[in-house]
């Protein structure tokens, strides 16, 4: 495979350069390594490029890597000039897609700025860390989940959960109501779960002929909150110690300090810019949206509403 590779690359890179001997401009210096119709790519460019390259850039020559990376450069520039030539960067769904890529670039250089001022956790903070968290390392546990997903919705929540003694009996009541849902096996590792989750788990595991217990968390892009409902099939214990669990929890607590700053951020944020954001009819922030829609559900029969703390499905 890299024997017909590196032809290739050598004749798109040998095309590069005949272009540019043809060129009587005078060549480019320092940190600028190349030019495309009178226009500068510098060596940060082509080093960023690399980094795009991932493991496909470390086994060839770094030479090589450099000729192929400043290939792709100039072949995007040319690419872009001629998009700009037909007046497609000033189509609607252009300037839509780009505001948000540049708006998801700040966005990550502002959580680079706060993670950047977190020092890292000293050793004997990461210990205590362990020591205060068993159920992620010393009696760190692998688990194997019989699992349903469904969104939750003023329908949903009034399903009567309490009923379920079973996960056929879970299905049932969302097949009756035609509720879409997923079931399949999920493995879930201690190390990296929220640790009151993890106990709350393994407590539930333990509970009266292995009824489901259910919890509900909203992941990053689902519409709605997620209602996850579980039997555990299997569970053993794993421990993870040592250094590498030292440097392990040294990253999580930076990871969480960084989270709570973030957090704290954005907060203020909201409060600086309440006043400030209008919207339109028909139109709401989330939560007022959440709470008009349960609302709404009231009406169907009490008592099956689904409970944002883990439990079990019968309670």
């Amino acid at each position: 495979m890299k024997a017909t590779q590196v032809p290739i690359l050598l004749a798109a890179v040998a095309a590069l350069t005949l272009t540019a001997c043809s060129n009587d401009a005078k060549a480019p210096e320092g940190q600028v390594v190349a030019t495309v119709d009178g226009k500068d790519v510098t060596i940060h460019e082509v080093n960023a490029e690399i980094g795009g390259m991932g493991s496909q850039a470390q086994s060839a020559p770094r030479k090589l890597v450099e000729a192929v990376a400043l290939s792709r450069v100039i072949e995007r520039k040319m690419l872009a000039a001629e998009a700009r030539t037909k007046k497609l960067d000033q189509s609607p769904q252009f300037v839509l897609a780009k505001t948000r890529a540049d708006e998801n670039l700040l966005v990550q250089a502002l959580q680079a700025e706060v993670a950047s001022k977190v020092n890292q956790t000293p050793g004997e903070g990461a210990q205590k860390f362990i020591s205060d968290n068993p159920i992620m390392f010393a009696e760190r546990r692998i688990m194997t989940l019989d699992q349903i997903q469904f969104l939750r919705s003023p329908k949903s929540a009034a399903l009567p959960l309490k009923e379920a003694k079973t996960m056929q009996d879970v299905e049932r009541l969302l097949l009756e109501q035609n509720i879409e849902y997923r079931r399949a096996p999920q493995q879930i590792d201690t190390l990296v779960l929220d640790p009151r989750l993890s106990q709350e788990f393994v407590k539930l595991s333990k509970g009266p002929n292995g009824e489901p217990f259910m919890y509900t968390d909203q992941p990053q892009g689902a519409p709605a909150p997620v209602v996850y409902v579980n039997v555990v099939a299997e569970m053993k214990t794993d421990p993870f110690i040592g250094e590498k669990a030292i440097g392990y929890a040294q990253q999580v607590i930076q990871r969480q300090e960084v989270g709570k700053r973030l957090q704290a951020e954005l907060t203020r944020l909201r409060e600086v810019n309440k006043a400030k954001i209008t919207y339109a009819k028909g139109y709401e922030a989330p939560d007022k949206v959440a709470a008009l829609l349960e609302k709404a559900g009231t009406a169907a029969p009490a008592g099956g509403a689904a409970k944002p703390a883990a439990g079990p499905a019968a309670k």
